[in-house]
């Protein structure tokens, strides 16, 4: 683990080593597909994140493991360089973050947002596109909609983008009404 704005930092060069939008979209996928493989526990409580991180094997050994993840991953060479100067510089153990860092970053410059619907029922495709055309509206932005259902909820909708939750669900209005007539 590393401090938010080192790992910041480390993301946003490598945004700066991708020449186009769809290499920064490919580093971000190489990225996030290493840090996934290295937090495959062995089954004796270790992961590959935690052995590339001590030093109980030499470096030239952990570099190596490092090296055979990412040929095996096929990943991008231009990723591998970046990968092995955070592994030099002792901040390998920050790739996780540096991967969500990246991804805001990535999603920022491509004008994305992300945004999570829950619903009580499974949305059809029409309403799905009806929700995400609304959500573009509003925030003038790419809208890329994950959902799933919470039955829960009973009915309505709960939509998450950002920070921002947007709560229209039947279970919210229920315990608004009980608190109303509570006096709370």
């Amino acid at each position: 683990m590393i401090p938010g704005i080192l790992a910041r930092r480390y993301a946003r060069a490598l945004i700066e080593l991708a020449d186009s939008p769809r290499k920064r979209d490919l580093f971000g996928e190489n990225l996030a597909a290493v840090v996934t493989a290295t937090k495959v526990d062995d089954g004796r409580g270790s992961s590959l994140a935690t052995i590339l991180e001590t030093e109980r094997y030499p470096a030239s050994q952990r570099l190596a493991v490092l090296d055979a993840v990412c040929k095996r991953l096929r990943i991008d060479p231009m990723v591998v360089k970046f990968l092995e100067y955070v592994f030099e510089r002792g901040r390998i153990g920050g790739i996780a973050q540096m991967s969500r860092f990246y991804d805001q970053m990535v999603d920022e410059l491509a004008n994305r947002v992300h945004a999570e619907v829950r619903s009580a029922r499974p949305l059809n495709q029409s309403a799905l596109g009806r929700i995400k055309q609304s959500l573009e509206q509003a925030t003038h932005k790419t809208v890329l909609l994950d959902s799933t259902v919470d039955p829960s909820l009973i009915g309505g909708l709960v939509t998450k983008i950002g920070s921002t939750v947007i709560d229209g669900s039947v279970k919210k209005s229920l315990q608004n009404m009980r608190a109303a007539l509570r006096g709370d």
